[in-house]
């Protein structure tokens, strides 16, 4: 079986979200996403099931600019929101939900997903979490590794501006990424490798293949893949932002970066490849700390405060979300960086308040408000 990598335009964009179906009533999360899917016709195949019934995927088209995915995501989103009321179904965003347990979830009945339990057993299970997935359009397999490598050190980044996800069955986790450290216990999942080339890249997928490691690229659950079939780059470190705007900062953020690097390829830019020690290091500090924690450098020696070196990275891209029209989507991460990521959003409405419903009710009234702002309906 040969792999190719099937040519995007650059810098297309696609958006993945992972929607969270909560009960009007009490807040937990509810196994509502077949009737949801139903009523909603699927929407040309882009609202999908996942793993758990109180889970949806909800998918951009593809996309030539970061505006026409951010009309496509808010029509899509409201769409899905106005159908799931239908059913006393709430909409929110968040990388776990406070309280609910995975224990009490319906696993959907999809041979897919049939198998993976029988793979994975208790892993899979518990997989009650959510994030975000981006995907940026790449012409050739060896740039898409190029980008790929170059992204590696900035995935810790990614992580720290959307961690939102600090309780986990009902507990403070002391982390500000607990989804993190769920997914991770996926085999072939986190902080992927170096590659020399696609090449490289390929012998390492077919071995996969014919060790019976993998049944599909699918399964290789790395935070940055190459996604041969749609010809993109997928980032998936992210947790789920609360809001469609902090989703289109992030996207906007990761589309820049694959120009930034594309552009570097097709110029022959030589670069240091930072220890992977740097990077996982990181990565634990982003997942423990968000935004308010320091980061190794580069080189390995010294740190500098998250919040400088994501600064850093907004600089080092400007010209490139200037370029590609999207700096007007960017502001959020002005304001995430400010204090307000939504792990301390959580964080402070439970402290505040006391109760976790609260946490999900102000989750729900945040993503609520911005979508219909998005949309013409508020």
């Amino acid at each position: 079986m040969d792999i190719e990598f099937r040519d995007s335009e650059d810098c297309t964009i696609g958006i993945e979200v992972e929607v969270q179906l909560v009960d009007r009533k009490d807040l937990s999360l509810t196994s509502t996403s077949s009737r949801i899917i139903e009523a909603t016709g699927g929407i040309d195949n882009s609202v999908k099931h996942e793993l758990m019934m109180s889970n949806l995927e909800v998918i951009t088209k593809k996309c030539s600019s970061m505006a026409e995915a951010a009309e496509d995501l808010v029509k899509k989103l409201d769409i899905v929101m106005r159908e799931a009321a239908r059913f006393d179904t709430l909409v929110c965003f968040s990388g776990t939900h406070p309280f609910s347990r995975w224990r009490d979830q319906t696993i959907t009945d999809d041979p897919r997903y049939r198998r993976l339990l029988e793979n994975l057993q208790f892993i899979a299970r518990r997989f009650n979490i959510f994030g975000l997935h981006v995907h940026t359009g790449v012409k050739g397999g060896d740039k898409c590794i190029y980008i790929m490598n170059r992204m590696l050190y900035y995935l810790p980044h990614l992580l720290a501006l959307s961690v939102n996800s600090p309780f986990w069955e009902g507990e403070d986790t002391g982390l500000k990424s607990y989804r993190t450290k769920v997914f991770e216990n996926l085999p072939i999942a986190g902080l992927p490798f170096y590659f020399e080339d696609w090449a490289d890249y390929r012998r390492l997928v077919k071995n996969y293949l014919r060790t019976g490691t993998i049944e599909t690229i699918r399964e290789l659950w790395w935070d940055v893949r190459p996604h041969p079939d749609f010809g993109t780059i997928e980032v998936r470190v992210c947790d789920m932002p609360a809001t469609a705007g902090e989703v289109l900062a992030i996207a906007s953020l990761i589309q820049a970066m694959v120009k930034k690097f594309g552009d570097e390829y097709e110029a022959s830019v030589p670069f240091a490849r930072p220890h992977s020690a740097v990077i996982r290091e990181n990565k634990w500090r982003a997942c423990r700390y968000g935004l308010e924690g320091r980061f190794v450098t580069e080189r390995g020696d010294s740190t500098v405060s998250t919040k400088e070196a994501i600064e850093r990275l907004l600089e080092s891209v400007e010209g490139e979300i200037e370029a590609l029209g999207s700096m007007d989507l960017v502001s959020p991460l002005g304001e995430m960086l400010k204090g307000n990521s939504g792990a301390l959003r959580q964080l402070r409405v439970w402290k505040e308040k006391g109760s976790l419903g609260d946490v999900v009710s102000d989750l729900i009234e945040r993503l609520s408000k911005d979508v219909a702002s998005r949309s013409g309906g508020g």
